[in-house]
């Protein structure tokens, strides 16, 4: 039950009403920093009144005691929002972070949490008492400790914003001190109200009066709004003004005693005090003895520039003083220092860019020139003279065209002329100008048409780059590409050659299984045999130029070599006489026999070049004791074994300069198509890479010798072990993945020839669909790693998929490869290069078919 009709139930509804439509308006009213604080303050009033009302009307206990609790959730709101609203009217914040709430927070967080778990520690309220008077009942409570705590902290944060507000009143000019006047009494009336409850110092003690005088701050709140524009005119405005202006302010009185200053004045001051305000100038600026001997009399008013240069630290200030004035009586000066330093440094800046810009164009490495409007010259720069050897001032006031070779010159002029009568505005062409020897060269140029402020064409200006020596590198880059390009169609033709003779070469093993020991035939089919691995050496020559497969480093006889690149070079140069010393069998040396042959064969016919008429090339390979003038060193620094090859030819030699150079890449001396520039280049870096180096003597019409160390090796090249007619094994089945049709059904009958059962597949797709239906009795995989649309590699992925402990032998024409030893070491797996005998397909099934499954077992023996 509630009761209205008391006679101070009106002032808590007005208190409300008041308090709300303050609150609204306020944020409404969004000018003023600050705003949001003093919505919070006036909805917490507004609140506060309005629980207070239902505690005063209600006449049950229990919603007395519910209501008075209430009060404290906007109780606790209050002093914090006074003193934020008071710290940001006075301009002492300029935002309110977050952890700067946090630590206003946690005592009125605290008090809320007491208020409402008071019964079991009495720390707000130790006793309450219910106080009735003839028709109401009054809820009348004795304090604990933490009330004590809770109002002092509130009073402190009541008194630091009064002392804002104070200080900001003394600090203002009319009409400001009229709002802060207001403020000071809007927030005295519920303070004064509430220390008179806390203290016991009104008549009806048990009454607090603090929300009835909340009528008295919302009416005073609402005079400075309406009034003294409170929300639109604040004392912040104008200090905001002044705080963040870029001109230093200094406010001076007639004894230089300085009255206020901003913090661009600020930020001039060397070593500031705590309190600058009343210290005369010279005592707060270490350098305001340069302007005081020009300080002016209060009378004048004038700009003046002041260089300042104190305390590591240059100025260039522009001062303007004016006297101020208050009731008609002259109070100080308003000194203004404006920093034109970054004006000063434009112009300077704009004087040096004119200075670099002349450096630029004296130091430039291209030729910069301009031609007035009837092509003559009238400026060209250096590069002229160090490009073509001639003196730039012989061609001022000389046409253009006479800088330019015959061809050129009618283009050069009509682009002129098209530039000046404005056809055109930038030009780029290619010109030949010749130096004092009489050389041409080749000149990339951009010419644009030269205006002056109005628009007028007053000439032309350009750039020529030199660009002789980059299209003959282009031309090389040309030849280069094509040479890769041919290295590529070498790959496809060497890999399309091993499949024919990996037909060759099974139809052969298979013609092994029926003869009888026909001795005369087995030779005959021997000697075939070794044609075709001698084919596939060719192939692999071939993939080693395409770059195809993996570099494979095993121990090289030399002298074998070395004989074998010869004879192929003899055979294709008749007129050059070979004479080759090689010495014993124990030139061996550790190295990838595909990168050595193309070794042997650059220097080879390098020196068939050099031999255009004939000639002789003189071979010898041997191996000598660890020299240290070779630079050739073991693994532990220590001198080694060498091999020591030297290449010798009677052609025309070379001079030092080109020496020098013959191993750098794109450098040639041959004619443009006859060679890449890379040959040479190539040979020292295997060499190198090989732990060798290469040494060459040579002088004109001497003819060359080249010189290559390697190191030794103990080891020797593998004997070829004798071809055995080989017994068939048998015993499981066999996928075999091959997209040749041909090789494809004579891989087939030589597996079939050893007894195992065969299905075919002619692609990946085929052989995954196979293998689906048949790993479980699919004892091994025999996978080609190139074919058209699903390549191996991606077959075997599948395949294990499907079954992990599947074992697949590779079969490739290439070498070795990341893809094919990513296979090989993931599992029992094998490979076999292509063309293989029957013999190694044969060991290399049984090898793989033997080898421990990972799972426990033999899958070969589990099939028979």
């Amino acid at each position: 039950m509630f009761a209205i009709d008391q006679p101070y139930t009106f002032a808590l509804i007005a208190s409300v009403i008041i308090s709300i439509s303050m609150a609204v308006a306020v944020l409404m009213h969004k000018h003023t920093l600050g705003v949001y604080a003093f919505a919070a303050l006036n909805a917490s009033i507004g609140l506060w009144a309005l629980a207070s009302l239902f505690e005063v009307c209600s006449l049950d206990l229990p919603t007395k005691i519910f209501c008075y609790s209430l009060k404290y959730l906007f109780i606790v709101v209050v002093p914090p929002a006074w003193f934020v609203f008071g710290m940001y009217y006075s301009n002492r914040l300029r935002k309110l972070r977050l952890p700067k709430i946090g630590l206003l927070s946690i005592i009125p967080v605290m008090t809320l949490i007491l208020v409402a778990t008071n019964r079991y520690h009495h720390l707000m309220f130790t006793s309450m008492e219910f106080v009735k008077t003839t028709a109401y009942i009054f809820l009348y409570r004795k304090f604990g400790t933490w009330f004590w705590i809770h109002t002092t902290y509130c009073y402190i944060l009541l008194f630091l914003g009064f002392l804002y507000l104070a200080k900001q009143f003394l600090d203002s000019p009319s009409p400001y001190r009229w709002q802060v006047l207001t403020l000071i009494i809007g927030g005295l009336a519920p303070t004064i109200a509430n220390v008179a409850f806390t203290y016991n110092l009104t008549p009806i003690h048990y009454l607090d009066l603090t929300p009835f005088a909340f009528t008295i701050s919302g009416i005073a709140f609402m005079l400075g709004i309406v009034r003294f524009q409170l929300l639109d005119v604040a004392p912040i405005a104008h200090d905001v003004i002044i705080q963040h202006i870029e001109d230093a302010i200094l406010v001076l009185d007639g004894e230089q005693r300085i009255l206020n200053l901003n913090p661009a004045a600020r930020a001039l001051i060397d070593l500031s005090p705590a309190k600058p305000i009343g210290t005369r100038a010279n005592r707060i600026f270490s350098w305001w003895s340069e302007i005081e001997s020009r300080f002016p009399a209060p009378a004048e008013q004038e700009s003046r520039i002041i260089d300042l240069s104190k305390s590591g630290k240059h100025h260039l200030l522009r001062m303007k003083t004016t006297p101020f004035y208050c009731n008609q009586r002259e109070m100080g000066i308003l000194m203004t220092l404006t920093d034109v330093t970054d004006a000063f440094l434009a112009k300077v800046a704009l004087r040096n860019s004119e200075e670099r810009f002349r450096s630029l164009s004296e130091n430039a490495p291209v030729v910069i020139f301009a031609l007035d409007t009837h092509g003559d010259v009238t400026y060209l720069n250096p590069a002229w003279e160090k490009i073509s050897g001639r003196n730039r001032k012989d061609f001022i006031g000389r046409p253009f065209g006479e800088l330019v070779a015959d061809r050129n010159e009618w283009t050069c002029a009509s682009v002129i002329e098209r530039l000046i009568s404005g056809q055109r505005t930038v030009v780029d062409l290619n010109i030949t100008l010749e130096d004092k020897t009489g050389a041409r060269r080749l000149f990339n140029t951009s010419v644009a048409a030269n205006s002056d402020a109005e628009g007028c064409v007053t000439g032309v200006i350009g750039l020529a780059k030199d660009t002789t020596e980059e299209r003959k590198l282009q031309q090389q880059l040309f030849q280069s590409q094509k040479m890769e390009a041919i290295g590529t169609l070498a790959g496809g033709v060497a890999h399309d050659f091993n499949n024919l003779l990996m037909g060759m070469q099974a139809n052969l093993s298979l013609m092994r299984l029926d003869l009888d020991d026909d001795k005369p035939s087995d030779e005959k089919i021997q000697r075939i045999e070794n044609q075709i691995q001698s084919g596939a050496s060719l192939t692999r020559q071939l993939l080693g130029y395409a770059r195809k497969g993996q570099y494979v480093v095993a121990a090289v006889n030399l002298n074998r070599l070395i004989e074998d690149t010869l004879h192929v070079v003899q055979r294709a140069n008749k007129n050059i006489t070979v004479q080759s010393l090689l010495g014993d069998e124990t030139a061996f040396t550790n190295a990838d026999r595909g990168q050595m042959e193309m070794v042997f064969l650059n220097l080879f016919l390098n020196a068939v070049d050099a031999m255009p008429d004939g000639g002789r090339l003189t071979v010898s390979c041997r191996r000598i004791a660890g020299q240290s003038d070779t630079g050739v060193v073991g693994s532990d620094g220590l001198l080694q074994d060498l091999v020591e090859i030297v290449v010798s030819d009677t052609g025309m030699g070379m001079d030092p300069e080109i020496q020098e150079r013959i191993f750098e890449p794109f450098f040639t001396t041959k004619e443009v198509g006859r060679g890449s520039g890379l040959g040479l280049a190539s040979v020292y870096g295997v060499v190198q890479n090989h732990g060798g180096n290469i040494q060459v003597d040579s002088a004109p019409g001497m003819g060359a010798t080249f010189t290559l160390h390697l190191p030794a090796t103990e080891e020797t090249e593998p004997k070829t072990s004798l071809v055995v007619k080989p017994e068939p094994d048998g015993g499981g089945k066999i996928l075999l993945v091959e997209d040749e049709d041909l090789i494809r059904k004579y891989s087939e009958e030589m597996i079939k020839s050893l007894n195992y059962e065969v299905i075919a597949a002619a692609n990946g797709d085929e052989a995954v669909e196979i293998y689906r239906d048949h790993s479980t009795d699919t004892d091994l995989v025999l996978l080609d790693m190139i074919m058209p649309g699903m390549d191996g590699l991606s077959v075997f992925k599948i395949l294990e998929e499907i079954n992990p402990q599947v074992r697949v032998i590779i079969t490739s024409g290439y070498a070795l490869d990341q893809r094919t030893d990513q296979i090989i070491s993931s599992g029992p797996h094998g490979y076999l290069k292509k063309p293989y005998t029957l013999t190694e397909l044969s060991e290399e099934i049984a090898n793989i078919l033997d080898r421990p499954n990972p799972g426990g077992g033999y899958p070969g023996a589990q099939a028979n």
